[in-house]
């Protein structure tokens, strides 16, 4: 990395903070994943505030969240959204059931989402947000609708004082732990992708 790049550093940083998280959500028992899980489930249904349409995700077997969540949001009416990785790395969106996944809706379907659930390995007090390192839920959360409220599902721990941050990342306004519900900062210098 020689000079010190600023981009570089952050970059670095950034996979670093990655590989440490991954590791450490990897090493978590299952039960306790399970167990994790239920509380999440059980504060997001909570703390819905009258949404009717949620984008959510399926998780991966070591990301907080679950189908049971899906499928809880679903059987009270709620519309749930869930992405499509398409091959450019962007987000289509489809409607998804206990039976499936509908057909695509689009990449702008998500402003239809009154709350987003997404994936985070950690979100910093400021509401930056460290996905998994594609970009892609950067450019979906810049076509959210005005207000529409966007929630990074956490464990315990990964709720931190600070993040590395690029100008195109895309700040989360409230995480959701198996402690409970917390409001953070918005950034404002973001890149547009809409």
């Amino acid at each position: 990395m020689g000079g010190g790049d600023g981009v570089e550093d952050t970059a670095a940083e950034k996979d670093r903070l990655r590989a440490e998280l991954t590791r450490a959500r990897a090493a978590r028992p299952q039960a306790e994943r399970d167990v994790d899980r239920a509380a999440l489930r059980d504060l997001v249904l909570d703390g819905l505030a009258g949404a009717d349409c949620v984008a959510a995700y399926e998780p991966l077997r070591t990301e907080p969240g679950s189908t049971e969540l899906l499928a809880a949001l679903h059987g009270r009416g709620v519309r749930v959204l869930v992405p499509v990785t398409m091959p450019d790395r962007d987000l289509d969106w489809a409607q998804w059931t206990a039976d499936g996944v509908g057909p695509m809706l689009g990449r702008v379907a998500i402003a239809a989402a009154g709350l987003a659930l997404v994936p985070a390995l950690a979100v910093a007090a400021d509401g930056t947000r460290l996905g998994r390192g594609g970009g892609s839920y950067d450019r979906a959360l810049a076509r959210c609708a005005p207000g529409a409220r966007l929630v990074a599902l956490l464990f315990d721990g990964e709720l931190v004082a600070r993040l590395p941050r690029d100008p195109w990342d895309r700040p989360v306004s409230e995480v959701v732990t198996p402690a409970g519900w917390a409001r953070v900062g918005r950034n404002t210098e973001v890149a547009d992708y809409s």
